[in-house]
């Protein structure tokens, strides 16, 4: 086997070891990417519970203002 052969080998194999690691990489990302987005989605549904529970003990306070003052 030539110069070229083993030039030829070795940049194939260059070529694959980085399509192999590009598509690992690709995978890992999405995997992270769904990760975030669902640690997202848990984060706003919490905010949104604080909210709702704020909102009912002002709601609750405001009538018993009410009462007070009747």
């Amino acid at each position: 086997m030539g110069e070229w052969g083993v030039a030829l080998i070795a940049a194939g194999s260059a070529l694959a070891g980085s399509l192999i690691t590009g598509w690992f990489t690709g995978r890992a990302g999405s995997s992270q990417a769904a990760a975030a987005r669902h640690a997202g989605d848990r984060q706003a549904d919490a905010l949104l519970d604080t909210v709702r529970a704020t909102l009912g003990e002002q709601r609750t306070i405001r009538l018993l203002d009410l009462r007070r003052q009747t």
